[in-house]
C-alpha cells in the first residue's frame, strides 16, 4: 500500500514538473510570435524585405499624315531584395515589341539593378532611385528580311511606390535607357514613364 502511495506521488509530482515544463514551452513560443508578428509589421523598406515588381509602357506615335504609325510596347519585370534599411539589390527582365507598317522590333533584356528608396514607418509613399546594366538581345523583322544584334544598355530610374495595401502597391517610374550593339558603331536612347504594380513583401 505504502508504495503505491509512493508510485503515485511520484506520479503526480512529475506531471506537475511536465505541466510547468509545458506552460514555459507555450510562453516561449508566444514570445517568438509575437516577435515574427512584430518583424512582419515592419517597414517594407527594411533590412531583409523584398519587392516583386511589374511595370509597362505602351507609345503609340503617328505622322502629320496619319499613314504611318509606330507602336512600342514595354514590359519589365524585376525583383529585389533590401540588403539594408532603405538599400536594395535585384535583377530585371524587358521586353519590347516595336511595330511600324509591316516592320517589327523585339527586344529582350536581362540584367542586375541596385536601388535606394526613400521612407519610414509612417511614410504613404516610397520614392526611389535605381540603376542597371542589361544585355540586350534585338530581332529586326523588316518586309525586305530579317536580322539580329546583341548589345548592352544601361539604365537610370526615379519612381515613387505608392501602398495600397500592406503588401501590395502601385509603381510609378521614369527611366533613361541608354545602349549599344556590337554590330553597330552607334547609340540609342530611351526615356519612358512606366505604370505597374509592386508586391511587397516584408
Amino acid at each position: 500500500m505504502r508504495n503505491t502511495v509512493n508510485l503515485f506521488t511520484f506520479g503526480l509530482n512529475n506531471f506537475k514538473s511536465l505541466r510547468m515544463k509545458l506552460k514555459k514551452v507555450v510562453l516561449i513560443c508566444s514570445i517568438i510570435a509575437l516577435h515574427v508578428v512584430a518583424n512582419g509589421q515592419g517597414l517594407a523598406i527594411g533590412k531583409g524585405a523584398s519587392m516583386i515588381t511589374g511595370l509597362a509602357s505602351f507609345t503609340s506615335t503617328g505622322s502629320g499624315s496619319g499613314s504611318v504609325r509606330t507602336n512600342v510596347l514595354t514590359i519589365s519585370p524585376s525583383m529585389d531584395y533590401f540588403i539594408l534599411n532603405h538599400f536594395f539589390v535585384g535583377g530585371g527582365f524587358s521586353y519590347s515589341n516595336q511595330s511600324m507598317i509591316s516592320s517589327t522590333i523585339t527586344q529582350l533584356g536581362i540584367g542586375p539593378e541596385i536601388g535606394y528608396a526613400f521612407g519610414n514607418q509612417d511614410s504613404k509613399a516610397f520614392p526611389y532611385i535605381n540603376a542597371g546594366w542589361n544585355y540586350i538581345s534585338t530581332n529586326f523583322n523588316p518586309s525586305n528580311g530579317a536580322s539580329s544584334a546583341n548589345g548592352s544598355g544601361v539604365s537610370v530610374g526615379l519612381g515613387m511606390i505608392i501602398p495600397i495595401k500592406s503588401h501590395i502597391g502601385f509603381v510609378v517610374e521614369g527611366k533613361y535607357n541608354t545602349f549599344s550593339f556590337s554590330e553597330f558603331n552607334e547609340s540609342e536612347n530611351i526615356i519612358s514613364l512606366n505604370i505597374g504594380i509592386v508586391g511587397l513583401l516584408f
